[in-house]
């Protein structure tokens, strides 16, 4: 019997850590991200208030979406959403720069603080 000897296995096994090192989470056969929103300024906000604050830039590859975790992470409210000042096509590489945050109590925000966590998924569009 003939054995032929090939690096198909190890190329398999690498390629599988490579993908393991670049994603934070599977749903079946969905990967997807976990990003940290952290404030970049202080910021005092009062019960009720919708403020935009300034964050730590979170890279968004082109044909991936957002999602904001529910849970809250901040013990005076929670991020609603994050973005950027120019809305770019889903298709390009975009980033987020700042988010939008309502206040639940009064107090103030400060530099570094975890905001809260989105969640990022890649696309695959169907209509061009």
């Amino acid at each position: 019997m003939v054995r032929i000897l090939t690096r198909l296995g190890e190329v398999k096994k690498e390629m599988a850590a490579e993908h393991a090192d670049m994603v934070d989470f599977n749903i079946g056969t969905i990967s997807g991200n976990l990003r940290a929103i952290i404030a970049d300024e202080d910021l005092d906000v009062k019960s009720g208030d919708v403020k935009p604050i300034k964050i730590k830039k979170i890279d968004i590859l082109g044909n991936h979406i957002i999602y904001m975790c529910a849970y809250a992470a901040h013990g005076l409210g929670h991020p609603i959403a994050v973005g950027e000042e120019t809305h770019l096509p889903i298709t390009m590489d975009r980033h987020a720069d700042f988010a939008t945050f309502v206040a639940a109590i009064d107090g103030t925000i400060q530099k570094d603080d975890l905001l809260g966590v989105v969640i990022i998924l890649p696309i695959s569009l169907t209509h061009k």
